[in-house]
């Protein structure tokens, strides 16, 4: 007996009985499962161990293997005069080296969930390959989640060819049995209480990692971690107090603000700053008293302009809506009045004050009042203040307190503005001027051009006036789409002309 057989526990020595027995008289391909630590690779060692009259052939299957490689590592170990091609598939080599063959062989892969698929597939077939006066067995190791996958992609007609033999969880005496009989072989005796063993053996899934995991920590204790210093947090803690000391001091370490001192007061300076007072007073005393009577007749011309800018409004817009330029316009005229009424206030209050300032400045100058009474009596140059005036083409579609009715058919949309006079450029390449209708949509002015019975005729209609004018794209419209837009009464294109 080995020294791999000699550790094996009851439980495992059944498996590996059921598992020779398998090899022995079975026809099918056996794929032992287990977990990670279960026992895998130390049942399939002892099965070859035990197979004394077997010629085995046990492959460890690395990661990312190649298939060329695992088929050479197998055929080397069966095969005395290695005369093969690795790229040929196993069933075929082993059937032109029949003669060349063991009477009985046997393959095990371990780890065989990093075999490529077409080696599953090549061993499924030579499972089932029948070799003269020969008998070819073959065991795999893989995890139970793999197998499944695996079984899964094949077809119902040839899961039955795969025998799977999962491993059994370890009894809570076997794993006792196996913790101490390693403790006995390590010669090393842990101060370690058997009821504490026992109920960490307990907590495990049952596999014989978990327990030589546990002895290791008994007799080596917990591994120690390397201590990392953390320069970096270190360096990034260094920066943000230098930081903080520089704001500091060109926060409270630079030069002291310049303390202003106030201005020092005396009888001459406010005499002299009473005196600049009456005299401002005396010499713009007239401007004040015109820029009054400008004031009122410009309050008078508003009023006008306001009452005329309320009609226009109610005949052009729908009860709700509001332009911005009606709003604007408000807001300034709102703005004027207020500056007429502090002008107006102002000129009640300065007759009053002018009679005395006037006769105080004449006690203490009277040849500069003499001087200043002849300028006054020369006539002021004034300007009367005019409002502006707006367009043509604008006050004539405001003055129009009703929309046209929209005619039927189609019509051409040519642009979309916001000022009435951005069409002008558009206006003067068309044609036929009699055919220009500007519509109203919003705050925006819209242009349409001709009339059209129906969209074939528009559509070519716009083909030629973008070849004559050179626009670009002209829009069919049906008038029924348009049932939003305001036409304006009166030619337009005339009238902007």
């Amino acid at each position: 007996m080995t020294f791999q057989t000699a550790i094996l526990l009851p439980s495992q020595e059944s498996l590996l009985h059921r598992l020779q027995h398998v090899v022995l008289y079975g026809q099918q391909l056996t794929v032992l499962t287990g977990e990670v630590g279960a026992g895998k690779t130390t049942l399939t060692t002892a099965l070859v161990d035990t197979l004394d009259d077997v010629s085995s052939a046990l492959v460890v299957c690395p990661q990312h293997v190649d298939s060329a490689e695992i088929r050479r590592k197998i055929l080397v170990q069966l095969l005395s005069e290695p005369v093969f091609d690795d790229e040929v598939p196993l069933p075929e080599t082993l059937l032109r080296l029949c003669d060349a063959l063991p009477s009985h062989c046997h393959v095990v892969l371990d780890d065989a969930q990093y075999l490529p698929l077409e080696l599953w597939a090549e061993c499924i077939v030579l499972s089932q390959l029948t070799l003269p006066g020969k008998k070819l067995s073959l065991t795999l190791t893989a995890p139970a989640d793999f197998l499944n996958q695996i079984l899964a992609q094949l077809p119902e007609t040839q899961r039955p060819l795969l025998l799977p033999v999962a491993i059994a969880p370890l009894t809570s005496a076997e794993r006792e049995g196996l913790y101490y009989t390693l403790l006995h072989r390590s010669e090393e005796t842990p101060f370690t209480p058997r009821d504490i063993v026992k109920e960490q053996l307990q907590r495990q899934q049952g596999t014989p990692a978990e327990v030589v995991n546990l002895l290791y920590l008994a007799l080596h204790g917990e591994p120690e971690v390397p201590k990392r210093r953390p320069w970096p947090l270190y360096l990034a803690v260094g920066t943000c107090v230098a930081c903080l000391l520089v704001s500091l001091y060109w926060l409270w370490g630079g030069s002291e603000p310049k303390v202003s001192q106030p201005k020092v007061q005396t009888v001459a300076a406010v005499r002299a700053e009473a005196f600049n007072k009456r005299y401002a007073q005396v010499l713009l005393s007239d401007y004040f008293t015109r820029r009054g009577r400008l004031s009122e007749r410009v309050l008078k011309s508003t009023d006008v302009t306001v009452e005329a800018a309320e009609l226009a409004r109610l005949s052009k817009t729908q009860p709700g809506d509001e332009p911005e330029s009606e709003i604007e316009e408000a807001s300034s005229q709102d703005e004027a009045l207020t500056h007429q009424d502090e002008h107006q206030a102002e000129a009640e209050q300065e007759p009053s004050s002018q009679e005395e300032t006037l006769a105080q400045t004449q006690q203490m100058h009277p040849s500069q009042a003499s001087g200043e009474a002849e300028t006054a009596d020369k006539p002021v140059e004034t300007f009367a203040a005019e409002p502006v005036s707006e367009p043509s083409e604008s006050r004539n579609l405001a003055a129009s307190t009703a929309s046209l009715p929209h005619p039927e058919g189609y019509t051409l949309q040519l642009a979309t503005v916001k000022r009435l006079q951005s069409l002008d450029a558009t206006i003067a390449k068309l044609p036929d001027v009699d055919q220009v209708q500007i519509a109203r949509y919003k705050s925006y002015w819209v242009l349409l051009y001709g009339q059209y019975s129906d969209r074939q005729e528009g559509k070519q209609a716009a083909l030629d006036l973008a070849k004559t004018a050179q626009l670009s794209s002209p829009w069919v419209r049906a008038w029924v789409d348009l049932s939003g837009y305001e036409l304006q009464q009166g030619s337009v294109g005339r009238e902007i002309h």
